[in-house]
């Protein structure tokens, strides 16, 4: 920061030392390369900080336990304006973690797979699939790993729908980035919760 200051402070002596040599009329010139470099400069800050975030994000995870990171997505959808957000994962959960509604209403079904060394395979999305779909009749569904997915588990998610979240796109989430469809990026102020038409009915 002190060294971006002093660099500033440089850029505008130069500015005053060129326009006094070649006329005053080269200011408003100079001035504007100033704020063209300050504003550069913001936006390299802000896209360091992201960076930074996300790293920060990233490293968080491993501390969780598996429960722990389920509650983690529950409050990620919730952050988002989602409602009736609800972690139902354990025995007999039928391969889904979370369930919740878009602030729209569609219906979200989730699975967490909290893994710090392997990947996720295809076996465990085939599972997934038939469940969210049939089992919880989601609108939308979403798989969630700490870590990776195999290719081949990958390739299924998307051909059946899955949203597939892994770790790279969990830690863009985490900082505020707008991942699933339906759902707006974090926004500030009152969470609607009032009840969902027809949702009594499904």
């Amino acid at each position: 920061m002190a060294a971006v200051a002093f660099g500033l402070v440089c850029l505008a002596l130069i500015v005053q030392g060129v326009a006094a040599a070649l006329g005053w009329w080269t200011l408003p010139l100079g001035l504007l390369a100033v704020a063209a470099a300050i504003g550069i400069w913001r936006a390299v800050r802000a896209s360091r900080i992201r960076e930074i975030g996300r790293r920060v994000a990233v490293a968080a995870l491993d501390t969780l336990s598996p429960t722990e990171f389920e509650h983690h997505v529950a409050d990620l959808l919730t952050r988002d304006g989602c409602r009736r957000v609800r972690v139902v994962g354990g025995r007999g959960d039928g391969g889904v973690d979370v369930l919740a509604r878009t602030p729209r209403g569609a219906q979200i079904a989730v699975q967490c797979k909290h893994y710090r060394s392997r990947a996720v395979g295809p076996s465990e999305v085939r599972d997934f699939n038939g469940c969210a779909w049939t089992d919880h009749r989601a609108d939308i569904a979403v798989m969630v790993t700490s870590g990776r997915f195999t290719t081949a588990a990958a390739e299924f998610g998307e051909r059946h729908r899955i949203r597939m979240i892994d770790r790279e796109l969990l830690a863009r989430w985490m900082v505020g980035e707008r991942i699933l469809p339906g759902i707006p990026a974090p926004r500030q102020g009152h969470i609607d919760v009032s009840p969902i038409p027809g949702e009594a009915s499904r």
